[in-house]
Formats: structure tokens, C-alpha cells, sequence
């Protein structure tokens, strides 16, 4: 597995494909279509309804939003992440065709998806049909959609966004009827919590970052709920003088320029749960080679509660480097561990993530923003590191101060030393 993948906190045990998650809307809606009703009223089940003054819809699907987007800034721009879930309630397969974005009262759309572009935003629940074209829903099935809407440069975030989905199905004679469905209109949330940096010092790269799969498509399925803890999650891991994340040989974690790197407080809170003992992974390692479980798969932990209903989560921490007891009280900037190897790590880094409950997994992950960062470029080939070379950028760029904003995926990073307050 390649050293950019690392802290895939998610394992087969819990994926999103996984059959638990499947449901059977048929028979539901067989109910509905009880045969006491008239044809003609059946049909409204697959066919829009048309009035003089309105169009609705009673297209067979289900479309929710369980995560309110918040608005963050990265790379000067405001983005909003978030995800809808549509299910198929008919026998019979719906096809995504078109989906557009809209905000408040607007006209223009903020986003729209066709084609490869919308495919590439979903992940099906449970199989897909016998083509693998995730858009076409099988009867009773599930997808999720996974949006990540980037606005104009100065563009605030609107109040609430609109969703308009084109929808197809066969009809009982054969031919395709297309339908345009109102989607639900979704509240935005209030803007990102600001954060001070979890590291200090130069060459931090933010992998696994911000829409990335690894983290962004991570679903799991913990007491009965299905939550993503890690929306905004990032890996950090430290790029040497050489920049090189290593030097010598991989299977030793001392050669990892970030092993036993300071772990700060992001902020002013109070420890509300930790896990230490843990033993370390020795250097890069295979998935296939460690044992992971629920009680074990975050490693040796801390969870900052800032207040607020926001919660750091520090992960994969050296065993025996905590600088702090459960309830203790902690000042932004403090040294809180060290960085390590232990859990479902497949080399010594920090997985950082902000969340809204004192719970790894059994959360929602919110975006933040970091007071203030020095980018010195993005890593143009991140897998090039995993076999020991250089970070070698394309373009000469010249560093740049980031304040208040989110790091986008692959960042290489400066955390000038703060003062702990």
C-alpha cells in the first residue's frame, strides 16, 4: 500500500458496498401499488404530476442530506462538501442523467454534473448493474453523491443551496420517460472554526487531504448509523532536508523524518478521551500484516474538546508519549505526544481531523481553518515519495502565506513555532 494511502481508518469489515446496507424497496412499493387503485393513479407513482400553476413530482426516489455543509476556504476560494443520498424505491432501474446546484433564488447554476463528471461523484450501496455504470440505480438500490462545490474567487457562500436531479426510467411499454425532481433545498451551515497548526516546522505535506477519497469517501456504519468522521481529515507526514519522507531503509520507523514529532494543542480545551499502549508498526508496512479492529484502529489516541460542540481528533500517536491525563485542561500550543506508527498506519504520520462528538468513528467530520501557514508548493507526483525519491516540484513557485484557510490535498507546508498561550 503506497505511503500517500496512510491511516485508512476504514477496513473491508465496515465498506460502503458492504451488504448490511441494502435495502428492499420493492416490496414497498408493491404496497403503494395496491391493485385497489385505479390505473390511473398508479402511474403517478412513476409519472410527474402536472397542475396549472405547479409541477411536482412523484418520481420513485428518496433524496436526503444527513450532513449540513459548512462553508471553508481553501486555496482563496469557498467550498462547500457535502453529500446527498438518493435510494430507489421502484422495482425497475433509475438512471442519474443531470444534476445542478443552485443557491438561494439563483438562476444560474452553481455546479452542474453529466456524464463521466457526475459518475465520478458517486458511490454506489451494494452492486451496481451488470455494466458497472454506477448511475443507472438498480430497484431498492442506493447511492451516495459526494459534492464538493467550489465558488468564484470572492464568492461568499449562499444561505441555502437547491439540488435539481434528471431522472430516467422505463415505462411499461419500453420507452424512457425523463423527469427533472426537486431535490431537497439544504440550509449552510456557519462558517469554519479557525484552528491553530497540530505540527510545527517545514516540509509538512497534508495527504490524503481535502476531497480526497481515502478519507472524504469513508462511511462507516457504527451503532446503527452511518456517519463520516473523517470529511476533513488529513495525513501529515514531514519531508526531510533531503525532501525525502525517509532516508536508509522504510521498515524502521526512525528513519521517518516525522517519527516522534511534537503533536500540538490546535486549541484552548480539555482532553475528553485517549488510548495509549498501543504498540508502534514497525517502519512502512501492508495492511494485510496488521490486525485491525474497532478497539484498535485509531491507535494511540487523544480528543481535544474545544468546546462548541467541536472535538480534535489526534490519532496513531507513539505508545507512551501522552504529556496529558484525561479531564486535564490544555493551552493552544501545548505538546499534547509524539507522532506514530501505531493502529491502522502504514508508516509513522498524524491523522488530524476535526469532528462534533468526542467519538473517533461515531461522528461527522467539520472543516476548519488554519490561523496562518506558509505553502511551498503542492506535490505534483505524491507516489514518487514512496519509493524513496525527492520531492522535485515541476515549476519554481514561491512560497506563499495561507491565512485562515483549509490546506488542499498534497501541500507542502511551513508551521512557524507559536507561543502556547
Amino acid at each position: 500500500m503506497s505511503l500517500q494511502k496512510v491511516s485508512k481508518i476504514l477496513t473491508g469489515a465496515y465498506s460502503i458496498s458492504g451488504q448490511p446496507l441494502m435495502l428492499t424497496a420493492a416490496s414497498r412499493l408493491n404496497c403503494w401499488m395496491a391493485k385497489s387503485l385505479l390505473a390511473a393513479t398508479i402511474l403517478v407513482l412513476i409519472f410527474p404530476v402536472q397542475a396549472h400553476s405547479q409541477l411536482s413530482s412523484a418520481f420513485p426516489v428518496d433524496i436526503s442530506v444527513a450532513y449540513i455543509p459548512r462553508p471553508v476556504v481553501a486555496d482563496g476560494r469557498n467550498r462547500l462538501l457535502y453529500e446527498l443520498h438518493l435510494t430507489n424505491f421502484s422495482p425497475k432501474p433509475i438512471e442519474l442523467i443531470g444534476l445542478d446546484v443552485f443557491g438561494i433564488n439563483g438562476t444560474r447554476p452553481l455546479a452542474s454534473y453529466r456524464g463521466e463528471e457526475l459518475e465520478k461523484l458517486l458511490v454506489a450501496i451494494g452492486p451496481t448493474d451488470s455494466a458497472g455504470k454506477i448511475q443507472a440505480i438498480g430497484g431498492g438500490r442506493s447511492v451516495v453523491i459526494f459534492l464538493d462545490i467550489v465558488l468564484d474567487s470572492g464568492r461568499r457562500a449562499p444561505a441555502e443551496l437547491r439540488h435539481r436531479l434528471l431522472l430516467s426510467i422505463a415505462a411499461k411499454d419500453g420507452h424512457i420517460i425523463e423527469q427533472t425532481v426537486k431535490g431537497p433545498v439544504v440550509a449552510v451551515g456557519k462558517p469554519a472554526p479557525v484552528l491553530r497548526s497540530p505540527l510545527q516546522g517545514s516540509g509538512w505535506v497534508a495527504f490524503n487531504g481535502l476531497s480526497s477519497g481515502d478519507h472524504r469517501r469513508t462511511l462507516l456504519p457504527v451503532d446503527g448509523k452511518v456517519r463520516i468522521s473523517q470529511r476533513f481529515a488529513i495525513d501529515w507526514m514531514l519531508l526531510g532536508p533531503d525532501r525525502r519522507l525517509f532516508h536508509g531503509e522504510s521498515n524502521s520507523n526512525a528513519n521517518f523524518y516525522s517519527y516522534g514529532a511534537k503533536v500540538l494543542a490546535v486549541g484552548d480545551g480539555r482532553i475528553s478521551s485517549l488510548k495509549d499502549g498501543l504498540p508502534d508498526n514497525v517502519g512502512s508496512s501492508e495492511q494485510s500484516k496488521r490486525n485491525i479492529t474497532l478497539d484498535n484502529v485509531t491507535g494511540n489516541y487523544l480528543i481535544l474538546d474545544l468546546g462548541d460542540g467541536y472535538f480534535a481528533f489526534y490519532a496513531h500517536l507513539q505508545p507512551g508519549s501522552l504529556q496529558v491525563k484525561l479531564g486535564d485542561k490544555v493551552k493552544a500550543g501545548q505538546i499534547l505526544g509524539r507522532l506514530g506508527n501505531s493502529g491502522n498506519s502504514d508508516a509513522p504520520h498524524l491523522h488530524f481531523h476535526l469532528m462534533d462528538a468526542s467519538s473517533p468513528l461515531g461522528s461527522e467530520g467539520l472543516p476548519y481553518e488554519l490561523d496562518t501557514f506558509t505553502q511551498l508548493g503542492v506535490l505534483d507526483d505524491p507516489a514518487a515519495l514512496d519509493a524513496g525519491q525527492s520531492w522535485q516540484p515541476k515549476t519554481k513557485v514561491m512560497p506563499v502565506v495561507h491565512r485562515r484557510e483549509f490546506p488542499v490535498d498534497n501541500a507542502v507546508m511551513i508551521f512557524l513555532p507559536q507561543r502556547s498561550r
